[in-house]
């Protein structure tokens, strides 16, 4: 809220001084886009930092004690972090593309911005030679960024649920989501060195060089690439909680 009422502010603020150019209105302006963009950043960061510690002091502090106790099982106290999680990052997501909205459309030049868009996304998925309809090109990304977002989640639980298992070595918490991120870090680059490959070798097979990317076969690495990680770590804070829950 706080977010989209400075939206409205600094939008009146740059038509103020679209009109009337002093010292004063200018400083305005400028400190009410500065608190603007700060206020964007922040409503992203909180996003992160909410689900972050509502995950750990729900299930991994005192009041695990009372979550525990819940005639639920462990699936089901990790799927509603999950969703709640992903209810505020949409939330947070909606939030700061209004309110960036709000202070554009006015200002910024919108004619044949959607025309434009429209001829880009065609030359991307000719380019990149994907093989689906359209629409379900869509649905197929659609439904990647959400499990992409769930990989996110569930690595920073796994790290939690596995540091938090070691007695006075909650620190760990911390290096096992470095040594995570290090390791999907290295798992990309890995798929993409063998996308390369196999794109390389169809062109030494007589194949056209610009199936060297191959957006089809890019989208379907990616997504067993998520999908096993999604698996990897909910397997990871499944167990901790089940067999190794540590709330001392």
């Amino acid at each position: 809220l706080l977010t989209l009422l400075l939206s409205v502010f600094t939008r009146m603020s740059t038509a103020v001084v679209q009109h009337t150019h002093t010292n004063i209105t200018e400083s305005l302006n400028m400190l009410l886009i500065f608190a603007f963009v700060l206020a964007l950043v922040g409503t992203a960061v909180f996003s992160v930092v909410l689900m972050v510690v509502r995950f750990r002091n729900n299930l991994m502090t005192d009041e695990g004690y009372l979550m525990f106790t819940l005639p639920v099982n462990r699936h089901q106290l990790i799927w509603a972090k999950l969703l709640s999680a992903l209810i505020y990052t949409a939330a947070s997501a909606v939030a700061v593309t209004l309110s960036i909205l709000l202070v554009l459309l006015p200002i910024a030049d919108w004619s044949g911005f959607w025309g434009d868009l429209g001829e880009l996304l065609s030359s991307i998925t000719e380019s990149l030679h994907f093989g689906v309809p359209g629409p379900l090109l869509l649905l197929w990304i659609a439904v990647l960024a959400i499990l992409t977002v769930f990989s996110g989640f569930l690595m920073v639980y796994a790290a939690i649920a596995l540091g938090h298992s070691f007695s006075n070595h909650k620190i760990l918490s911390v290096v096992f989501f470095i040594a995570f991120s290090l390791a999907m870090q290295a798992a990309g680059l890995t798929f993409f060195s063998y996308q390369l490959t196999i794109g390389e070798t169809v062109i030494e097979s007589g194949g056209s060089a610009d199936l060297l990317l191959d957006g089809t076969r890019f989208l379907v690495i990616d997504s067993i690439e998520t999908l096993v990680a999604c698996g990897v770590f909910y397997t990871l804070t499944w167990y901790n909680l089940q067999k190794r829950l540590n709330l001392q």
